[in-house]
């Protein structure tokens, strides 16, 4: 299965749970690679399969799968 990178914001009335929040996600099989307390985000990755389960912890306010952009290289002609 393809795997997804992602951000999960949690809830303003979970930020204190944010340790509970995050062992919920990795059970559901999110690879938690960054955990910001300060901000009440996590990041890291799961399977694209799972990523709707994200949103059915308590403490979950948002999951935003990460976008790619890419830049032409210096030189090329305007688009």
């Amino acid at each position: 299965m393809a795997k997804v990178r992602l951000s999960l914001s949690v809830s303003d009335s979970h930020l204190k749970h944010l340790g509970k929040v995050a062992k919920a996600v990795k059970k559901v099989g999110m690879k938690v690679e960054q955990q910001h307390d300060a901000l009440g985000v996590l990041t890291g990755s799961i399977d694209a399969d799972k990523v709707e389960r994200l949103h059915r912890i308590a403490g979950v306010s948002s999951v935003e799968e990460e976008r790619q952009v890419g830049v032409p290289p210096p030189g090329s002609p305007i688009q």
